[in-house]
């Protein structure tokens, strides 16, 4: 699995960094980005910064989605690789939520 924020929707509350904060950071701009390997990845407003989510971190990630006051935060999901992960989405995040039939 894997996640990226649209900047532009981030309202910088930090709920996601208090989820999972080895997946999301709040940089000096207030501003939430995911991380990877403790580094932000930062190309704002586009899913061109996709994190990839360790298996521990999947369950953090959909929760810090689902109570993501500005719903900017974008998961992708690749069906052959994921096919294994047990997690129950909330209704409320279907709509940014990318399921891949192909590993990318």
């Amino acid at each position: 699995m894997r996640v990226w924020i649209d900047q532009d929707l981030c309202t910088g509350d930090g709920l996601c960094c208090d989820h999972c904060p080895d997946v999301f950071m709040q940089l000096e701009d207030g501003i939430a980005y995911v991380k990877e390997n403790g580094h932000a990845l930062n190309d704002p407003g586009s899913s061109g910064s996709l994190a990839v989510v360790p298996v521990r971190w999947v369950e953090n990630v959909i929760h810090a989605a689902e109570d993501c006051p500005g719903e900017c935060i974008f998961i992708e999901i690749d069906a052959p690789v994921d096919a294994d992960l047990d997690v129950n989405v909330d209704a409320r995040i279907a709509a940014r939520i990318d399921i891949r039939d192909d590993a990318a």
